[in-house]
């Protein structure tokens, strides 16, 4: 760690947030030779705003850190069992195990490999603004020291990997687009003192999700994703108000939570946005939660982030450092990003409505629960392996309402509901391909 850059420093490239994205980033573009700043106002000891949860590991075992998570005592989740009412939908992935990592550790894991790679780290030194280069384009950053003196850093790139709120993203005008906010708050809290199996439990009932799972010996996270008008009522430091809304959604949530100590306060997130922005300029590009950022119900960042960041970093090296061929190849990988993340953007834009589950999904979850392959397709799905639209499909949707016409139901009510969802569907293509400013809105 450097406590400030040198006297007219000058780097490739210059990464602005060191958390997952950033840090996965400068490892890769370090390891191919480039000369590499990276920059965080916080140390990774401090708390960050997460889900934690990995459903599927894969792509920690790609950056190569999957071992060391393991040794650090973080434990692997081999099963996720569902409940939505009273469908239940056991899972299992032994070939690819889940994980819920600590942030703190998984940052710091990230950030030691970046400075092995040979990135330069400069850690309680924020960027405060951008320089101009030449051509229009973005050409470094400047930064504050701990004794608040500033100084400058010339870069052929800077990268902004400091998440939603992004300070890189605002300063150079990044369009956001097919944006929308949440209905659900997400709130969590770490505690000890018990051991869990384990197993990812993630409930769903009436409006309300729950979900527990072991981060370490002796040591699990609980997390609720309530409406976002009922968030205020789990703010409560009391260490048991969030266990007793586990009990009103799923009491056996509840009951493993029941017994252990917090390991710190209640956080939260609340009217969070979802959205795409453009993420990439002249001299400058966006990468994490800068520059897209899902619905959290779906626990699919900290995976979109080092899969983006992989992609991105294979991008740079290849055209390196011909500016016409990095232009090309940053709206390639541009491209890339939105056609493989939009399908679960709109599937977690689903999950993340504060409403009961409709008759039509119910009818989909059954016939989903009845198939070992669909099963199977839906655990791909919630691990980031599968787009949603391979499982969601237009046969799903005609034998749900089938089913429901035979238990009964007027065929014109099902018809109906049938068409919305396609209505909603070539909406949102339509959007996509506009970009849009707002995702549509779903009725």
């Amino acid at each position: 760690m450097n406590p400030r850059p040198a006297p007219n420093h000058v780097v490739d490239v210059a990464v602005v947030g060191a958390r997952v994205a950033g840090s996965a980033l400068a490892a890769r573009l370090a390891t191919a030779g480039l000369s590499v700043a990276l920059f965080d106002r916080a140390a990774p000891q401090q708390p960050t705003l997460s889900t934690h949860i990995l459903h599927g590991t894969e792509d920690l075992r790609i950056e190569g850190v999957y071992g060391e998570l393991l040794a650090a005592g973080v434990p692997e989740l081999r099963e996720v069992r569902v409940r939505i009412e009273d469908i239940e939908l056991p899972l299992r992935h032994d070939d690819a195990p889940g994980m819920c990592p600590p942030r703190e550790i998984l940052d710091q894991i990230l950030l030691d490999r970046a400075g092995a790679a040979g990135a330069k780290a400069f850690i309680g030194t924020p960027v405060v603004g951008l320089l101009d280069g030449d051509r229009a384009r973005v050409g470094g950053v400047v930064v504050q020291a701990p004794d608040s003196s500033v100084s400058e850093v010339r870069a052929r790139l800077v990268v902004g990997a400091d998440g939603r709120n992004s300070s890189v993203a605002r300063w150079v005008g990044a369009r956001e687009y097919l944006s929308s906010r949440s209905e659900r708050a997400l709130v969590w809290r770490y505690f000890r003192g018990k051991q869990l199996p384990p197993v990812l439990h993630w409930h769903r009932r009436g409006e309300h999700i729950v979900s527990i799972l072991p981060t370490g010996a002796g040591e699990f996270v609980l997390i609720a994703q309530p409406p976002d008008r009922a968030q205020a009522e789990l703010a409560d430091p009391d260490p048991g108000t969030l266990v007793r809304h586990a009990e009103r959604v799923s009491p056996r949530i509840a009951e493993l939570a029941r017994g252990a100590e917090p390991a710190g306060p209640p956080r939260r997130i609340v009217r969070y946005p979802c959205y795409f922005r453009q993420p990439y300029g002249p001299g400058w590009a966006l990468v994490g939660d800068a520059g897209h950022g899902k619905d959290a119900t779906l626990g699919q960042g900290i995976n979109d982030a080092l899969r983006n960041a992989r992609l991105l970093a294979a991008a740079l090296v290849e055209s390196w450092p011909d500016v016409d061929a990095l232009d090309g190849g940053l709206r390639r990988w541009a491209r890339d990003r939105d056609r493989m993340e939009l399908a679960n953007y709109w599937y977690g834009q689903d999950l993340g409505r504060a409403v009961p589950v409709t008759a039509m999904e119910r009818a989909i979850l059954l016939g989903i629960q009845r198939s070992p392959a669909a099963c199977r397709r839906l655990d791909d799905v919630m691990a980031d392996r599968l787009a949603a639209d391979r499982l969601l499909t237009p046969s799903r949707l005609l034998a749900a309402g089938a089913r429901r016409i035979r238990a009964g139901e007027a065929p014109w009510t099902v018809a109906g509901d049938a068409g919305e969802l396609v209505s909603l569907a070539w909406r949102r293509r339509r959007a996509a391909a506009r970009q849009d400013p707002t995702a549509p809105a779903i009725r």
